[in-house]
């Protein structure tokens, strides 16, 4: 919690956090060159871009996120895909598209975040398709799951992903489902435990194991028991998520009542206004290192665009190069550098910092 607040003080002193930004983004670079990690050479020359505000950048894209599908059997609803309003067609990506789509990034990649606006384990190819991008030796791979799908812990266990996150909305089946809309809770906590137990059995010691516990008004009483629960089941790392909402209306229904766990301005919310502690000022490090890929092979530059209402092209259909240093993308670019808050999809963001290298 201090941490945040102590970033939220840094970035709303702009010219300081521009330098400390700069310094540590050209830090993590030189530090991962050193070490040998995949990506370091981009992260450093997509570094020198955002530096310079450029519309075309020297390095490739290192934080990849791939949508297995936008498909979910949960129905949580300030979810584009669980409130029925993606206006996305339902996609399955197939293995054969996932492979067109890991040749062509992996030599650059050095995350992967295997999820979107779906459930990842609905689909049927998701242990294939994740053993293909560890072959090529992607460092870490990672997902988020409601965890209320059959086969999941044998399937982590044989993929070789690095970093499961199961999320849940309560301690109780009454509470959780309030959010979790049509999972259940027992089944979720039954397959952690699983996932736990057969990682200490195959000895899986690069995988790590987090429990969520998405934050809101109905199961903040909650936190406590879900704390002493992670502990007594040793599952690596647990999680209290600040809750995210797309209007005022669910701002009143879900956020808690402690206004520090808000990622939203208090008083601007008392306005009938919906607006992020921080906003940015025509700036966003994010699209110098990552794009999101949708499961049709539609690239966006964001994972806020969960409806695709800023597509820069198709992976499957073009080059890597065409679409990061193409037409639209440097356009989009020029948006975000001079006239941000017109962005819609910019709107409720505070900016993500300097990417990480693993």
């Amino acid at each position: 919690m201090f941490l945040n607040k102590l970033k939220n003080i840094i970035k709303q002193n702009y010219g300081l956090y521009i330098v400390l930004r700069n310094i540590v983004g050209f830090k993590k670079g030189f530090i991962s060159l050193f070490q040998g990690k995949r990506g370091s050479v981009e992260h450093i020359k997509s570094t020198y871009s955002l530096v310079k505000s450029d519309r075309k950048i020297l390095g490739k894209p290192i934080n990849i996120t791939i949508e297995p599908t936008n498909v979910c059997n949960a129905k949580c609803p300030v979810c584009e895909t669980g409130a029925g309003i993606l206006n996305r067609k339902k996609a399955y990506l197939s293995f054969d598209d996932f492979k067109i789509i890991i040749d062509k990034i992996y030599p650059y990649t050095n995350t992967l975040m295997y999820y979107f606006m779906g459930e990842p384990f609905l689909n049927k190819e998701w242990v294939k398709q994740v053993k293909y991008a560890k072959k090529k030796e992607i460092s870490f791979i990672s997902t988020c799951t409601n965890g209320d799908v059959a086969g999941i812990p044998q399937g982590i266990i044989d993929s070789g992903i690095d970093f499961v996150s199961f999320q849940i909305g309560g301690t109780t089946q009454e509470t959780h489902e309030i959010y979790r809309v049509a999972t259940n809770l027992e089944n979720i906590k039954n397959n952690m435990l699983e996932t736990i137990k057969l990682k200490k059995e195959h000895n899986k010691t690069n995988l790590h194991i987090e429990a969520g516990f998405i934050l809101m008004k109905h199961n903040e009483h909650q936190v406590e028991e879900f704390i002493a629960w992670c502990k007594s089941v040793n599952v690596d790392s647990f999680n209290i998520i600040d809750p995210g909402v797309r209007t005022v209306e669910q701002g009143k229904q879900y956020l808690p009542t402690n206004k520090d766990n808000w990622i939203y301005n208090p008083e601007a919310f008392e306005k009938g206004r919906l607006q992020r502690k921080v906003i940015p000022k025509n700036d966003c490090p994010w699209i110098y290192y990552s794009m999101t890929i949708m499961s049709n092979g539609d690239v966006s530059p964001c994972c806020h665009d969960a409806c695709g209402n800023e597509i820069m092209g198709n992976i499957i259909e073009q080059d890597l190069e065409d679409i990061w240093n193409g037409e639209k993308y440097q356009n989009f670019r020029d948006r975000i550098h001079t006239n941000q808050k017109d962005i819609s999809i910019c709107r409720l963001c505070s900016g993500y910092g300097i990417s990480g290298i693993k």
